[in-house]
Order: C-alpha cells, then sequence, then structure tokens
C-alpha cells in the first residue's frame, strides 16, 4: 500500500519550485480558459463582448456569456473544490487512494439531489452537503474511528456507497421519469445556463480559503502522527472532523455544479505528490486547486474533442480516468505487508463460535418460518390460510403457487451469493474477497442489463450466459491485476472498486440516452423476484448441489478440513436468511406491480455478510455469482 510519507521518496522541491510550479499551473489554467471559453469556438463578433451591457443581445453574445465562458469557469471551480477536497481527504486518512466517491461522499451527494427534487429547489445544495458530510461520517463510524486501518475504511467506504446507490435505485423504481433524470445528472457536465448556479460557490470558497488558511499550520503537523499532535497541544479529532467538513462541502459544491466528477480529488494531489514530490500540505493543497482546475479543463476538453463521433459524458471519463488512477497507484505504490492491513480484521466472528447443531437448527427453524410467514404475507391470519391450503382451496393453492417458488428463488439465490462469497475467499486466502468486491456481481449485471435495453427477447433466454460472461470477465481483470502481489486484500478490495466504478458510470450512461427499455431495467436493477415460478427454481438447484459439493472439502484457510467444511455448512445454510426477509420486506412493492426482471438485488450483501473461509477454485465460484446475477441481479448499487 501506498503512503503519505515514504522511504525513498524524492526530496521535495524548494520553495522556488514550488513557485515555479505554481506559475506553470497558473499560465496553463490561463490558457485552457481562453482555449475552452472563447477559442474552440468560432470568434465572436465585437458586438458580441458588449453583450452583458446591452438590453437587446446578439445570439453570438447569449452563447458567449451565458454558455461558454459559464463552462469554462465552471470547470475551474469544480477542478478547483475536487482538488483541495481529495488532498485534505488523503491528509487525514494518510491514505493516497482516498476520495470523495471511496469515502461515500458522492453517492451522499447523489442521494441528497434526489432528496432535493422533492423539497424547494432552494435547499438543493445543502442537502447534497448534508447528504456528501453524513456518507463520510458514517464510513469513519462504520470503519472504527478516526485511527482506522486503510483496508477497514476502503470497505467501509465501498459498504457506504454501496447502500446509498441500493437507495439511490430503489427510487429510480418508484419514478423512472425522474431517474432519467438523475442519471443525466449522473454522467456529469459542465454545461451551465448562465451564472446563477456558481453564486453559492463565490460566497462560499472565499470563508472555506480563509478557514483552510488558518488550518494550515496544524496540517502540517499533520503528517507527523496523532502522538506528535497532542504532544504539540493539537487535538487530531477536532483537526479531522474540520477537514471532514470543509472537505465534503467543497466535494458538495463541485457535485452541485457538474455532477459526480470524483476522479480530479483521486489523480490530483497524487500527481503531485508522485510527479513534483510536492508533499508538505500547506503548498500541496493550494497547488491541488490550480492543478485540479488544470486537469478539469483538459478533461472538458477532450470530451468537446471527441463530440463530432460520439458523445462522452464528463462523469463516465471520469470514471475511467479515476479507475486508471486507482490501478496505476496500485501498480506503481509502495506494497504494504498484509498482516499490517489485515491486522485489524477480526479473525473469527460470534457466529463462528456456537456449535454446528445449534446453528444448522437454528438456520433450519428462521428459513422455514420465513416460508411459513411469507406465503401468507397479507392475508386474514398465517393458521388460517394454512387451514385453506390444507383443506385444498383453490385460491389458497393458487397462491401458495404463486408465493412459494419467489421465496424459494430468493433462499436460492442468497445462497448462491454466499458460496460465491465463501469460495472466492478461499481461492484468494482473502477473507474480505467476494462477488461484489470483486466486482463480479456488478459486472455480471451491467452484461444482462445490456442485453436487457438492446436485446430484450434474447436476455431472458441467454441471461445464465450473459450472467457468466460478465462475472468471469470481472473475475480475470481482478485476478490478473492482482496475482503478482498475492492478491492482497486491500489491492483486490480497490480493484473491485474501480471495476465498479466504471460499471456504474456506464450504467448510468445507458439510463440517460435509452429509454424504451428503461422501466424493465429500471425493476431488474432494483431486484424482485415477481413473477419466478418452479422452473426458475430449477435452474438453480444444480449450482446449489455443485456449490455444496465445493465446501464439502479441504478448503480452509486456517488449514483445518473440519473447520473448512463446518463453515461451509454454516454459511450455505445462514446465507438464504437473509434473502428471505429482504423478499417480505419487499413483498408490498411486489404487489403493486414493481416487480419483473430476475430475482433481487436486495441481496447484494449476502456474499459478504455471511461467508466464511472455505473453498477450492476460482471458475466455480465466478459460476455461482453468475447464477445469482442471472436470476437475482445483486451489485448495480
Amino acid at each position: 500500500m501506498t503512503s503519505l510519507s515514504r522511504p525513498g521518496q524524492p526530496a521535495a522541491v524548494s520553495g522556488f519550485g514550488h513557485a515555479g510550479l505554481a506559475l506553470l499551473g497558473l499560465a496553463l489554467l490561463l490558457a485552457m480558459l481562453l482555449w475552452q471559453g472563447v477559442l474552440r469556438h468560432p470568434w465572436p463578433a465585437a458586438e458580441a463582448w458588449l453583450a452583458p451591457l446591452s438590453s437587446q443581445p446578439s445570439l453570438d453574445g447569449l452563447l458567449l456569456w451565458w454558455t461558454q465562458l459559464p463552462r469554462a469557469f465552471a470547470g475551474v471551480l469544480v477542478g478547483a473544490c475536487l482538488g483541495v477536497s481529495g488532498a485534505i481527504m488523503q491528509l487525514i486518512t494518510r491514505n493516497p487512494l482516498v476520495s470523495p466517491d471511496l469515502l461515500g461522499i458522492t453517492a451522499g451527494a447523489q442521494l441528497g439531489v434526489i432528496s432535493g427534487m422533492l423539497l424547494p429547489g432552494a435547499l438543493g445544495l445543502p442537502l447534497i452537503f448534508v447528504g456528501g458530510l453524513l456518507a463520510a461520517l458514517f464510513t469513519f463510524l462504520m470503519a472504527g474511528g478516526w485511527n482506522t486501518s486503510p483496508l477497514r475504511l476502503t470497505l467501509a467506504g465501498v459498504a457506504v456507497a454501496q447502500t446509498f446507490a441500493a437507495l439511490i435505485a430503489l427510487f429510480f423504481s418508484f419514478n423512472d421519469q425522474a431517474a432519467m433524470v438523475v442519471s443525466l445528472w449522473n454522467t456529469g457536465s459542465l454545461q451551465q445556463l448562465g451564472w446563477g448556479a456558481m453564486h453559492p460557490a463565490l460566497y462560499l470558497l472565499p470563508l472555506i480559503a480563509l478557514a483552510l488558511l488558518v488550518l494550515m499550520r496544524p496540517m502540517n503537523l499533520a503528517v507527523l502522527g496523532d502522538g506528535q499532535m497532542r504532544s504539540l497541544g493539537l487535538s487530531p479529532a477536532w483537526l479531522k472532523g474540520l477537514s471532514i467538513v470543509f472537505g465534503s462541502l467543497l466535494a458538495a459544491l463541485a457535485i452541485h455544479l457538474a455532477g459526480p466528477l470524483g476522479f480530479i480529488g483521486l489523480i490530483t494531489p497524487n500527481l503531485l505528490r508522485f510527479a513534483f514530490a510536492v508533499v508538505r500540505p500547506s503548498r500541496l493543497i493550494p497547488l491541488c486547486a490550480i492543478w485540479g482546475a488544470l486537469l478539469t479543463l483538459l478533461a472538458d476538453a477532450l470530451v468537446a474533442a471527441v463530440e463530432p463521433w460520439f458523445q462522452l459524458p464528463l462523469g463516465v471519463l471520469s470514471a475511467v480516468l479515476g479507475s486508471l488512477a486507482i490501478l496505476l497507484l496500485l501498480r506503481y505504490g509502495r506494497r504494504a505487508p498484509v498482516a499490517a492491513v489485515t491486522a485489524s480484521m477480526p479473525g473469527e466472528s460470534l457466529a463462528m463460535r456456537m456449535p454446528l447443531w445449534f446453528l444448522v437448527a437454528l438456520a433450519l427453524l428462521i428459513c422455514l418460518a420465513l416460508l411459513v410467514a411469507g406465503t401468507a404475507q397479507g392475508e386474514s391470519g398465517i393458521w388460517s390460510f394454512w387451514q385453506r391450503v390444507w383443506a385444498g382451496e383453490p385460491l389458497a393453492m393458487t397462491l401458495l403457487d404463486l408465493r412459494l417458488p419467489r421465496l424459494l428463488v430468493d433462499m436460492a439465490a442468497g445462497a448462491l451469493l454466499a458460496t460465491a462469497g465463501m469460495l472466492l475467499q478461499a481461492v484468494t486466502r482473502n477473507p474480505l474477497a467476494g462477488p461484489e468486491i470483486f466486482g463480479v456481481s456488478q459486472m455480471a449485471a451491467l452484461v444482462v442489463l445490456l442485453a436487457l435495453i438492446f436485446m430484450p427477447e434474447l436476455a431472458v433466454a441467454w441471461r445464465f450466459p450473459l450472467a457468466w460472461l460478465g462475472a468471469g470477465l470481472a473475475l480475470v481483470i481482478v485476478i490478473g491485476l492482482n496475482l503478482r502481489h498475492g492478491l492482497e486484500p486491500l489491492r483486490v478490495t480497490l480493484t473491485g472498486f474501480a471495476i465498479s466504478g466504471v460499471v456504474l458510470a456506464v450504467v448510468s450512461l445507458l439510463m440517460a440516452q435509452f429509454t424504451s427499455n428503461i422501466a424493465q431495467a429500471l425493476i431488474w436493477m432494483v431486484g424482485s423476484s415477481y413473477g419466478r415460478t418452479w422452473s426458475d427454481l430449477q435452474a438453480m438447484l444444480p449450482w446449489l448441489v455443485i456449490g455444496l459439493a465445493l465446501c464439502a472439502g479441504d478448503h480452509a484457510l486456517d488449514g483445518s478440513a473440519a473447520a473448512g467444511r463446518r463453515r461451509g455448512r454454516q454459511l450455505r445454510l445462514i446465507g438464504a436468511e437473509p434473502a428471505g426477509v429482504a423478499d417480505r420486506a419487499g413483498q408490498r412493492t411486489d404487489r403493486s406491480g414493481r416487480g419483473g426482471g430476475r430475482a433481487g438485488g436486495v441481496h447484494r450483501f449476502a456474499g459478504a455478510a455471511w461467508r466464511a473461509s472455505a473453498g477450492l477454485s476460482s471458475c466455480p465460484p465466478t459460476l455461482a455469482g453468475g447464477a445469482a446475477a442471472g436470476r437475482d441481479p445483486a451489485g448495480l448499487g
């Protein structure tokens, strides 16, 4: 793992070098500002420059002052905000791979955008800020506080981002028109209609700059560690808390103007740190503002350059560049011992200390209770419903035939995802591996989603092969990029996060560009077992048998065959329980006519939350995860 303070790092450039770097950045920024704002377009007539003073401005004047220049200056504000936000986040976490995306801030801000659609327009920016700030605080809370390890922070950020994204997908399923609007916003763009959207940034940025100037000296001392800060009379908790607030506010301003463009916050500090050896926070943060603005305008210029051939949204480009940046940092960054990044991870959970017979009996009882209660959902009473079934009443038998298969499909999907997570952990010797962490679930879901949009008839019959194709592609990428590093947990997690970022960007692009089959795709993304029949369950049974056979061997990470078999059986049974619970929670939505597609995405965490350390090879887990994605398309969140 790369750290902010690395032995052997080249000496930081002198003060003159920093000044020269700032001047070079300002010169290039001015050139790009002129190019994007004026020179890239036909040269305006003389009267166009006086359009703000005219009561009847010409068309050229309107384009110049209310479209071209606002877009260029928005790029400067967005890039500066994201560059400084990324530098602050990386500083307080001492992790050069941290960005607003990784801490869940972007997903929280997106949820704030959706909340703003339901409330007065003036609350838009405050809701974006509150959403991003809450997401960051949740991430640190789940990770165990300020002093958490990079691995725990990464996992917590991925979990928070997936949770918020699941809520967003649920909202999309309720309102497909709003989904189109938000998805278009998610693709990211610097396009502005006038200067109004930039007013909040112009009011707030001077205050934030003044506050950061006051905090500059404590930030310089933050690189020494919390212990040294306390010995000097500084409070690490206060510094980290204020940094999170200001970093979230800067990210919110940028997202408010241009949508999610998180790659600037990741790339800019690392570019200055690795290419120019700028490590001192009092120098790094101002330079990140300049070079972040420059990189944003360069990215927008690239989008404009390819525009005659195809539409490349800035958000999609940002996701691709951000993912490449993560992979490059993982490739060339200094490695950390596996023990160092996993030291805070518990080796065994409380559930695993239970006797096997007790856990098996408890799991079977819970599954049986869910089946009995789930089939009688919405009826006058569970006992009376089953009395009618026992008596052979036609209506009760029809309801049973409709509800029982879908409940069993939900449990089978949960078991398959749990099995996939368990087997992936064993083959990688990584207790943090799973379909969603590897990006397997997301890639499988994307491939099937593409088929639903472009080939809806083919998607029904070929859902399993399509899901396997996506799952296998994701697994090959993750394993291939990390095999030479011994599949270290943090590297694998960040690689999966990079894949997920690209997938989510492509999904937003699909939803914004294609409307013919978007309703079915939205319902499928959210996940539902509505309409599942006995034939669907029969298609999943062979994979359950294969998974059971693989779980029965000597595949434990701790070298104990008995432990591997015990944990495998525990996982198989328990993994089905949250699936059944989630299905019961979603039945009212399905009965209102919003079900459809393949079984539900509400089970996306089953493979991670209930997996154990056992398994054999990389192919069966991919097939198991793909089979679950084909029937239960989890993972796009």
